[in-house]
């Protein structure tokens, strides 16, 4: 043991060795506007992420990347929607191939876009099979076009089926075979009694692997919108990434946990913050739902801190301002539980309409606008119609999209950018007090600005939030339906929302008020089997027109409160994200590593401990771990910059540690029987830790009593106290 410590104690450069955790995923430009659009975004990104891996996006229509043997890459995903063909299929399969003699990883699902060029040729045989052998597969090139005859002859359980069964009739498919010796079938189809035309459709292989058009799951962008219920994944696509990227055993970063309890966060965008509610009790009062939220939402819940995004324009006189507007913006940002937050100044709906020429564009649209506009409504009214009739191509072209009548809320001055984003920063910092100033913007409408936007976030010193889709219910079954952790315009990292808005259960906010009670559904369905998300209750201003809408907030609060998570600031949740994709991992044993540049994470997770729990004489850093649906969550101290985490088989332990709180906890000071640490959270304090010896504990914090707790017959000592919330305290546990 002081061997293993000694060598802990030495630069861990000198044989320490980084694990790769990013994987190269290529985008068509000229069949998705934006790599969001395309496939590997929308369905595979996500369950890479749980993984711990960062996927890095490169057009395929560009210079393909550069490798070598220790740059981070750990492997390659291709996967491309239908419509995509390579300009240079030879060039990619020699590229790919050569990444393969590197030791990177490469994976083929779905269109692999290599099989025919731009201009329809088809790429011979023996020069895809130069990769594909590589993989330890073989294609005959022999499409089957119309399997009526073909069954599923064998499929590994391990994998298949994940979701869904496969229908009856079988999708097309080339004829495939592993190469024996080299590679694994997880799937063979086949007629029945002859051997001689089966097919292996779901391979892995050391070096990667391969899923058949059709065959790892049967998402439709279309389909996505009309009818949700019949997707699904036929492959688990968890399991298939851990073995084709070589993941098992190494440890992940965690953005769903923090102190042993599921992150909980929520977010008030203020989308119709002046209109007026009709519940009942305020008949004939002018009673703004903000006002309404305010007062059965958010000051009977000071435990809940919750990022408010407020437009600007609307408590603005020369925007939309009403007569109560500005009172009640300062009503909530006298709250300590309201996270001041802009939702900038006019609030875009479509960003993308903006990215060039969009006030020429908005011409068209200014008539539309209920609080006036930057030019005469009539002559917008006039070319509208014009161009319509006159010149319908000009008209529709590049134009709105999902849904959006309008461009954006407010047109009272034509678009500026930077009032959008430093403007409305500054406007509503008019507003706030010394100690809760706007910090923060959550994104408007759409939620996918382009790069300069968040860009221009970043050089105002705020962070960014939303955007995003996460459904897991009746209506939306299936993990396609869950957006990775974020998005990257031009490199900058923009964090998703991590559950679905009121808007998104109600029908655009025009049907069935109370559909937002449905959020429990995914909240469960995305912490078990696998937790993949924080908790995110996420809502708008206009939730306090309707008495139904209203109690659907409450009711999901109550939820919430019976899954004891730990309560954090948006911005606080940031950071972690943040981390996990700036945290490098540094292997120093089978069962060590060093963990560096994590910004705000906290947390690292084992999805196959293998009966390991932490060593705590060989670690540093490290508060304390939980085990929870068969995966280890270890907890580390903020205030030690680099960690150092092992693990051990036996589970005796001569220290005490942290096994769950709703406070964070850091610069925890073992000493003797003494515990030292500083805390900070919202709501009571409660805590469980492990002791080493059954007993009495005192515990002391400033200014109150010493209070005694005794541990139960497992020796889990509960804390539970009543502190000021949010407030730094310094805590003491010493056994009587």
């Amino acid at each position: 043991m002081k061997i293993l410590l000694f060598l802990l104690l030495l630069p861990y450069s000198l044989f320490a060795e980084p694990i790769q955790r990013q994987v190269i995923a290529f985008w068509d430009s000229q069949v998705d506007k934006i790599p969001d659009d395309s496939i590997i975004h929308r369905t595979l990104e996500m369950p890479l992420n749980y993984l711990g891996m960062d996927v890095v996006y490169y057009d395929i229509n560009k210079s393909l990347p550069v490798l070598s043997k220790n740059d981070g890459v750990r492997g390659i995903l291709v996967s491309f929607q239908v419509a995509t063909k390579m300009k240079e299929p030879e060039q990619f399969i020699e590229w790919a191939s050569d990444a393969i003699e590197l030791g990177k990883k490469v994976v083929l699902i779905q269109n692999v876009g290599f099989l025919e060029n731009s201009k329809g040729d088809f790429t011979e045989g023996d020069v895809q099979n130069k990769l594909y052998e590589k993989l330890g597969f073989t294609n005959s090139e022999q499409w089957i076009d119309y399997p009526f005859d073909y069954r599923v002859i064998s499929k590994d359980n391990e994998l298949i089926p994940f979701e869904k069964h496969y229908p009856e009739r079988l999708p097309g498919f080339y004829l495939t075979h592993v190469i024996s010796g080299k590679a694994k079938s997880y799937l063979k189809v086949g007629i029945p009694g002859k051997p001689e035309s089966e097919a292996d459709l779901v391979i892995l292989s050391p070096h990667g692997g391969y899923i058949a058009i059709d065959f790892g799951n049967n998402f439709d962008p279309l389909v996505f919108a009309s009818s949700p219920r019949s997707l699904g994944w036929y492959v688990n696509p968890f399991r298939f990434f851990e073995l084709a990227f070589g993941l098992t055993d190494l440890p992940v970063p965690d953005t769903t946990t923090l102190a042993g309890r599921r992150i909980f966060i929520a977010t008030l965008h203020g989308d119709d913050w002046n209109g007026n509610t009709i519940l009942e009790e305020y008949k004939g009062k002018d009673t703004y739902n903000s006002e309404v939220l305010l007062e059965k939402v958010i000051k009977p819940n000071p435990d809940i801190p919750i990022a408010v995004g407020f437009v600007a324009a609307d408590f603005d006189p020369k925007w939309a301002s009403k007569s109560r507007s500005q009172k009640t913006l300062r009503d909530y940002l006298s709250l300590n539980q309201v996270e001041a937050s802009s939702h900038t100044y006019s609030h875009p709906f479509y960003w993308d309409f903006f990215r060039t020429g969009g006030p020429e564009k908005e011409i068209d649209y200014l008539h539309l606008y209920p609080y006036g506009s930057w030019q005469n409504s009539f002559l917008s009214w006039f070319r509208s119609k014009w161009k319509q009739t006159f010149h319908s191509a000009e008209f529709t072209k590049d134009r709105l999209k999902w849904g959006y009548a309008k461009p954006r809320a407010y047109a009272n001055e034509p678009f500026n950018l930077e009032k959008e984003i430093s403007g409305a920063l500054n406007y509503l910092n008019e507003f706030a007090p010394a100690n809760n100033k706007v910090k923060l913007l959550l994104w408007s409408g759409d939620s996918r600005p382009w790069d300069v936007p968040v860009q221009l976030t970043q050089e105002a010193g705020m962070k960014n939030f939303g955007g995003g889709f996460v459904r897991l219910d009746s209506e939306y079954p299936s993990v396609l339906f869950i957006y990775p952790t974020a998005r990257k315009p031009g490199g900058i990292i923009q964090l998703y929302a991590t559950s679905n808005a009121d808007n998104g259960y109600t029908y655009g906010w025009k049907d069935q008020f109370y559909g937002y009670e449905f959020l429990p559904e995914t909240l469960k369905n995305t912490d078990s089997p696998r937790r993949l998300k924080p908790i995110n209750l996420y809502y708008h201003s206009y939730s306090g027109e309707f008495a139904s809408s209203v109690n659907a907030i409450l009711s999901n609060i109550a939820f919430i409160r019976t899954q004891n998570p730990i309560a954090m600031r948006v911005a606080r949740y940031i950071d972690i994200g943040l981390g996990f994709y700036s945290v490098q991992i540094d292997q120093l044993s089978n069962n060590s590593w060093k963990i560096r540049d994590r910004k705000g994470l906290g947390t690292i997770r084992f999805d196959t401990p293998r009966n390991r729990v932490v060593d705590f004489e060989n670690s540093k850093g490290v508060i304390g771990y939980r085990e929870h649906q068969g995966s280890l969550y270890v907890y580390l101290d903020a205030a030690v910059e680099e960690p150092i985490l092992t693990l051990k088989e036996s589970n005796t332990e001569i220290v005490p540690y942290l096994i769950d709180s709703n406070w964070e906890v850091w610069e925890l000071n073992r000493n003797a029987n003494v515990l030292n640490y500083k805390t900070k959270g919202w709501g009571n304090l409660s805590m469980q830790w492990k002791m080493p010896k059954k007993g009495t504990y005192q515990v002391s914090v400033p200014s109150q009593p010493v209070k005694n707790f005794t541990t139960s017959d497992e020796s889990i000592l509960t804390v539970a106290l009543e502190l000021p919330y949010n407030v730094q305290t310094e805590m003491s546990i010493k056994q009587q």
